[in-house]
């Protein structure tokens, strides 16, 4: 079997989307000839963990190392003090999205961003592991971008083809970097575009964004689902249920809309499983309509996918396309988009049948009456190529081609 190194910072025990496409794909790869061999950081304060995605990994090697970022720095100093206990592992809800806050704006003091602290670790480890363990390739996953340096340097060092895969837009996510960091991010992404042997982007958005730097090299490789997480019993929810799963913040004009159109619809019933931010958490409570479930195990919300009559999707500002997306897609359940800007996630929803774009109580009633009528007429297009299987499979296939 073909090994493949991964440098990964965000990697299970944590949680949320970060984790997910890394993940998947390690999980499935070696069925089609790849042993993935992890390498991430140790322990780290986080917004959220999720111990039951260790499970996918369990056929893969994982090697974890110390670093020197603000993220691990702040666990040191926590399991100090005596704050580890399993129960208090995540930060209170308020304090998430100010460690999140506090996460970008490190990101605009520290090149290329605040993780750069791990480089001199994971790249004296890499080195051990390709000497002793004898990968094929290097793949490298961002953000944060300091991943796709480490990876260069990797692949560099051993000889090896390398894979730069782009989670977020560059530079610097969906907030742009400051004018001073500018020029040098630029550096640093022609360095690695020139050292790539492929790109992957995420989605087409993200595509474009890089695609002046080498777009040849450059293939989609979309988030997907899971199809094994989706072997789950429904879990239904009173009333005509419309359900969001994730987090959701900066989004306060979507949701005002929302809610405006949902008091027009008496019928309808609204539950959101997820943390939220206190602003949008005020104007949610005031309406009797809505549900707050807070945040649930990862295989909850996929019963509740399944059980929902209808899956409510906002994407972050500047974002092409969320993960949330797909797993709505995998839960083959009507899908509505709720966002003017959200163009790309609206375009894949119209591509697939797989729901509606929606703006105001008229649009979304209309739509609303349609899976009345036909609960089965939005699931019926294939989704294989969604399916984490078969984007591993393709993957391999990939890696298989550039050696």
């Amino acid at each position: 079997m073909n090994r493949l190194l991964v440098i990964a910072y965000y990697t299970p025990p944590l949680g949320l989307s970060g984790v997910m496409r890394v993940t998947k794909l390690c999980k499935f790869l070696p069925d089609f000839g790849w042993e993935p061999i992890i390498l991430t950081v140790k322990d780290v304060a986080y917004y959220a963990y999720d111990e039951s995605l260790l499970s996918d990994l369990s056929r893969a090697k994982i090697f974890r190392t110390e670093s020197l970022d603000p993220n691990r720095i702040l666990r040191i100093l926590q399991n100090v003090k005596g704050k580890r206990q399993k129960a208090k592992r995540e930060p209170p809800l308020g304090s998430r999205y100010d460690l999140a806050r506090g996460a970008r704006l490190l990101n605009f003091i520290f090149l290329p961003d605040a993780k750069v602290g791990w480089m001199p670790f994971a790249i004296k480890e890499g080195k051990r592991l390709i000497g002793e363990l004898k990968p094929q390739a290097v793949l490298a996953t961002a953000p944060p971008w300091s991943a796709l340096l480490i990876g260069l340097k990797l692949a560099q060092n051993g000889n090896l083809p390398f894979i730069a895969d782009f989670r977020d837009p560059w530079p610097a996510g969906f907030q742009a970097p400051p004018f001073y960091q500018r020029p040098f991010l630029k550096k640093i992404l022609k360095r690695i575009f020139a050292g790539a042997s492929m790109v992957l982007a995420v989605n087409k958005g993200t595509a474009q964004r890089i695609a002046h730097y080498g777009e040849e090299k450059i293939a989609i490789l979309e988030n997907g689902f899971d199809p094994d997480e989706f072997i789950i019993a429904p879990e239904k929810l009173p009333g005509f249920s419309i359900l969001y799963v994730g987090n959701l913040y900066e989004n306060q004009q979507e949701i005002a809309g929302f809610l405006s159109a949902l008091t027009q619809l008496p019928d309808v019933r609204f539950y959101l499983a997820g943390n939220i931010d206190k602003e949008s958490q005020k104007m949610l409570r005031k309406n009797k309509q809505v549900t707050l479930l807070g945040r649930v195990p990862h295989s909850r919300a996929l019963a509740l996918m399944k059980g929902a009559d209808a899956l409510l999707y906002i994407g972050k500002p500047g974002q092409p396309v969320g993960l949330k997306l797909y797993e709505y897609l995998g839960a083959q359940k009507p899908i509505i988009v709720w966002a003017e800007n959200a163009l790309e996630a609206a375009d894949l929803v119209k591509e697939m049948d797989a729901g509606s774009s929606c703006n105001d109580a008229v649009s979304l009633g209309r739509f609303i009456q349609e899976i009345k009528e036909n609960p089965n007429r939005f699931s019926g297009k294939d989704r294989s190529r969604f399916n984490r299987r078969n984007q591993a499979e393709w993957l391999a296939l990939r890696l298989k081609s550039l050696l």
